[in-house]
C-alpha cells in the first residue's frame, strides 16, 4: 500500500500542487521541503491567499 507521503510525492511528480496536504496534515512542512525543495510556510500561505483572490476575481 502507498503511503500518504508517497502518494503526494506522486501526485506532484505529475504536476500538481501539494500545498494543501501540508494544511491538511498529509504531509508535515518538512516533507513539503523534501519533495518540492521549496519552504513550506512561504509556500503554502501563498498558495492559499492566490486562491482566494482567484476565486473572489471569478465570483
Amino acid at each position: 500500500m502507498m503511503t500518504e507521503f508517497d502518494f503526494v510525492k506522486t501526485i506532484y511528480s505529475w504536476g500538481f500542487p501539494i500545498d494543501c496536504y501540508v494544511q491538511y496534515n498529509w504531509i508535515t512542512k518538512d516533507q513539503y521541503n523534501e519533495i518540492t525543495g521549496k519552504d513550506a510556510s512561504t509556500s503554502t500561505s501563498a498558495g492559499a491567499s492566490e486562491s482566494t483572490s482567484t476565486d473572489a476575481s471569478q465570483a
